[in-house]
């Protein structure tokens, strides 16, 4: 392509034999060669560089298009459409199920916080209901004393039903005679052994007890007070009685107070009541025989039964279960009051 230009010794030295203006010509001359020569590779070496260079952006459009084809052709595939269709639901499934779990689990929660509160509140309203009907009780002033009740429990004890009446007559009278004489004693009454302290009878013994009495003892059963302390007092208020009963007919001692299991004789019984009025009702009677006799005797005056054991017992407990000192007492002797006709 260009001149050769290695040369001969013998060249080498036609040339040192030039002048200085001839050997510069030469290298001028070769000069220009080379730079001619340089031109044309340079230019071939351009076209190379573009000709590689469009190779390269051609196969590169190409292998996008490849691309891109085999993507459409992944993505219009039916199997692939129905997979994504096919996990789309199932999906949807899984979340609602979690979500459903999460909220059931909240609203569980919820409930029974809820639930909660409102066991709370209603049992912190009961409370309160219970003390306040209980401070209301004790700061209410009651609209009666032991002495009224005491009275009042006698006179429903002494009403008569005849034993003559068939019994689907009789039955009503014996329930209405007890209603009346249960109208004076507490759900919770008790009747206390004074010389033990055992409760005998006690709640829904004590009607079950006198429905005995009622049922078995008829028409002459009778009651009556002898003797009366009455101690006058704040609530709880005291009255002691001495009482007599007859034809008194109750359960066979150690059975059941309702006779189920069978009745005593009827008899006369001596006895001294201690009665505690609580709240408007008898809530508590501590019972003795009266085995001095107190009661039954119209000349056993004041003096002669505040100095007998029976009394001082009975005096001692009132103050024991009321917890300060006794009232003023008022005594009455009911032999002193004189009959009629």
């Amino acid at each position: 392509m260009g001149r050769d230009r290695s040369r001969s010794p013998r060249g080498a030295r036609d040339e040192e034999s030039l002048p200085a203006e001839g050997r510069l010509m030469l290298l001028q001359v070769d000069f220009e060669t080379l730079k001619v020569e340089n031109h044309e590779l340079r230019t071939q070496l351009l076209r190379a560089l573009r000709r590689l260079d469009a190779n390269k952006e051609e196969r590169g459009k190409e292998v996008k298009k490849e691309v891109k084809k085999e993507s459409k052709k992944e993505a219009g595939k039916p199997e692939v459409k129905k997979e994504v269709k096919k996990e789309k639901p199932e999906v949807k499934k899984e979340v609602k199920k979690e979500v459903k779990k999460e909220v059931k689990k909240e609203v569980k929660k919820e409930v029974k916080q809820e639930v909660k509160k409102e066991a709370k509140k209603e049992v912190k309203e009961e409370v309160k209901k219970e003390e306040e009907g209980e401070e209301s009780e004790e700061a209410e002033e009651p609209n009666t004393n032991a002495v009224l009740l005491c009275n009042a429990q006698m006179e429903a004890y002494n009403m008569e039903v005849s034993n003559g009446l068939p019994m689907d007559e009789r039955t009503p009278l014996v329930e209405a005679k007890l209603k009346n004489f249960m109208a004076s004693f507490h759900d919770k009454v008790q009747i206390i052994d004074l010389r033990t302290g055992a409760v005998i009878v006690k709640d829904k013994m004590f009607q079950k007890r006198y429905a005995c009495v009622f049922r078995e003892s008829g028409h002459e059963l009778r009651g009556a007070c002898t003797k009366r302390f009455y101690f006058d007092s704040p609530s709880p208020t005291y009255c002691l009685d001495f009482e007599t009963h007859e034809n008194l007919v109750t359960a066979r001692a150690g059975t059941p107070p309702d006779g189920r299991l069978g009745v005593r004789e009827p008899r006369t019984e001596h006895l001294v009541v201690l009665y505690e009025e609580k709240g408007g009702k008898i809530a508590r009677m501590w019972l003795k025989q009266d085995t001095e006799g107190l009661g039954p005797d119209p000349e056993a005056g004041e003096e002669d039964i505040t100095a007998s054991e029976s009394f001082q017992q009975l005096e001692a407990k009132i103050r024991e279960a009321s917890g300060r000192a006794l009232g003023e007492r008022i005594f009455h002797n009911y032999h002193d009051i004189p009959s009629v006709g």
